[in-house]
């Protein structure tokens, strides 16, 4: 029979150090900082409930080079309304030097700061799966009801993770969706329909941010609770029979029938 594998002391002594790091950092995620989290960004959507869309709706023009005559008049260059713009005769680029078609610059912002928020989702979410997963006992029949806890867990942590990675692929997207149809006004500026479809992709996609951020917050939540929940288990899988069997070190054994109600309710919580 091969020898069981055996790693040198500093070795291992480098792997407890990994895991008792991994754990403590866990631990405080779940019972502070997610909690934390939760409260922050839940008053962050509650402020980006707009009732006014118009900014956010704006379509973007052309900007003419700026003749030093007219250099000091900033407030007059911002970019005006849905119905306003409309009637503004919009310069064709033929090869668009000296001038500049902007981006939603309210949506830019809103995107670089919701950006670091799903990022940090993925990367304490990590930090706890791998808690989770490093807290999974020898494979072993029977007595598993912990562990299909522990594993359970980590497919929730794992389903969060990729829920996170997909809504930093859709930013790119709507950057690509919105850079064709700009095009399309620039390239047929007596086509209003074009112009109405920019504003409602800014529309549709700032109510996209706000629910990404929403189901972040959802999931600071549902982590925190699920996690609390079931911590005895997560930490400690496994149940041992001594209590079942004995009542203590000096007293008398436990009776067969009486084993036998221990060992049935056991089975049934198992």
């Amino acid at each position: 029979m091969a020898s069981p594998l055996k790693l040198e002391q500093d070795v291992q002594g480098k792997v407890d150090s990994f895991r008792a790091r991994i754990a403590q950092e866990a631990e405080d995620l779940v019972s502070t900082f997610f909690p934390q989290k939760l409260s922050e960004l839940d008053s962050w959507v509650q402020e980006l409930c707009l009732q006014d869309l118009s900014i956010i709706r704006s379509v973007p023009a052309p900007e003419t080079p700026v003749s030093p005559d007219t250099a000091g008049d900033g407030p007059n260059r911002d970019r005006l309304p849905l119905q306003t713009q409309s009637s503004i005769k919009v310069l064709v680029l033929p090869g668009g030097e000296g001038q500049l078609l902007r981006s939603n610059q309210h949506l830019v912002e809103l995107i670089q700061h919701v950006k670091p928020e799903i990022e940090l989702l993925r990367e304490k979410c990590n930090t706890v799966r791998m808690w989770v997963q490093l807290l999974l006992p020898k494979a072993e029949d029977g007595n598993n009801f912990g562990v299909s806890i522990q594993e359970d867990t980590a497919d929730q942590l794992w389903t969060v993770e990729s829920t996170a990675a997909s809504y930093l692929r859709r930013f790119s997207t709507y950057y690509n969706t919105q850079a064709k149809l700009v095009s399309k006004t620039v390239k047929y500026p007596q086509v209003e329909d074009y112009r109405r479809t920019v504003a409602e992709v800014n529309e549709k996609e700032y109510q996209s941010v706000r629910q990404i951020l929403l189901h972040v917050r959802n999931q600071y939540a549902t982590l925190h609770d699920v996690t609390l929940k079931n911590i005895e288990k997560i930490e400690t899988p496994r149940s041992t029979n001594t209590d079942n069997l004995y009542r203590g070190p000096f007293s008398t054994p436990l009776s067969f029938r009486s084993w036998l109600s221990c060992s049935g309710s056991w089975k049934a919580g198992s």
